[in-house]
């Protein structure tokens, strides 16, 4: 069971999201006590350094594949580790919480939608679970009220959520083809390092304003690591591994879980309330990605000559 790569490839994608549902917890304690850009970059500062401790010797022997596939990690660094956070962070002064979460829960969608375009064919399957997921992840996000949908305003900010999801698209998408001979830990090395320098001028922009602090505590610190190992190193690691495995579109149809998860944890965590709406909307996420699975059928022709 475990030497099969689409098998492994969902768990990595499940665990991933798992660690990334957690993060919003997280989110919610910290709010107020670290700004958003700075918790980005020391999370991100945290992953190198552990990065560091174990990957540099192999990093090096890598060097001559990994200057050949240094494009693909270029654009990883920036879409995941630069622009994404400073984005949702930009787009949140904006827009609604609820406008974020609708555009957020795209991405699966634009995964898809950037496969077909690369010429990677989708079956019909594909597209149908994508699209219960989808409406499902919608209801949640709505609380049940699909009518709250119809009057909703966009702005700068709805458009700056939605660069974000579809730069986390491309970022799965460049990664889904790895070269022989170069490892997951090169290649987070470097986009995370890269990614950082890319990030200087967005923590340069949120410490000139005078109100931003951080309240040093064990909440904050606690946020730190837990992000900083969680949400960057391991679960990044994960998803990498998940892309090449399973590929974009099926890791991205796994993606879909995790509004489900966050409301998951809020109630054992936060003490969120969990109700009829959360239970609709996980059967039909967990629907369509079970029917996103499905094998296609053979035209009865080939069937027969078989």
């Amino acid at each position: 069971m475990f030497k099969d790569p689409i098998l492994m490839g969902s768990i990595y994608a499940f665990l991933t999201t798992m660690l990334w549902s957690g993060n919003y917890v997280v989110a919610r304690l910290a709010v107020g006590k670290i700004p958003p850009i700075t918790l980005g970059a020391l999370r991100w500062s945290v992953a190198l350094l552990l990065l560091c401790c174990f990957a540099l010797p192999r990093l090096k022997r890598e060097w001559p594949i990994a200057k050949r596939f240094m494009i693909p990690i270029l654009v990883a660094g920036l879409t995941a580790v630069t622009l994404f956070n400073p984005l949702c962070y930009l787009a949140a002064a904006s827009t609604s919480a609820l406008n974020l979460s609708l555009i957020s829960v795209t991405t699966p969608i634009f995964i898809v939608m950037i496969s077909a375009m690369l010429g990677e064919r989708q079956t019909a399957n594909t597209w149908i679970g994508s699209i219960i997921a989808l409406i499902g992840s919608i209801y949640l996000v709505a609380e049940g009220q699909l009518g709250r949908l119809i009057g909703m305003q966009f702005a700068v900010g709805d458009v700056l959520m939605l660069a974000a999801a579809i730069g986390f698209a491309v970022y799965s998408m460049v990664l889904r083809k790895i070269p022989d001979g170069l490892s997951q830990s090169s290649i987070l090395t470097l986009m995370v390092f890269f990614g950082l320098i890319m990030l200087v001028p967005f923590l340069g922009w949120e410490w000139s304003k005078p109100e931003v602090h951080i309240e040093f505590s064990g909440l904050v610190i606690f946020s730190v690591i837990y992000t900083g190992v969680g949400n960057s190193l391991i679960a990044w690691w994960l998803w990498n591994l998940s892309l090449e495995k399973a590929g974009p579109t099926r890791a991205g149809m796994i993606y879909y879980s995790m509004p489900l998860l966050s409301g998951i944890f809020g109630y054992f965590f936060l003490g969120e309330a969990i109700g009829l709406v959360q239970l609709i909307s996980g059967l039909m996420i967990v629907g369509g990605i079970i029917w996103s699975s499905r094998p296609e059928k053979k035209p009865l022709a080939a069937a027969e000559a078989n």
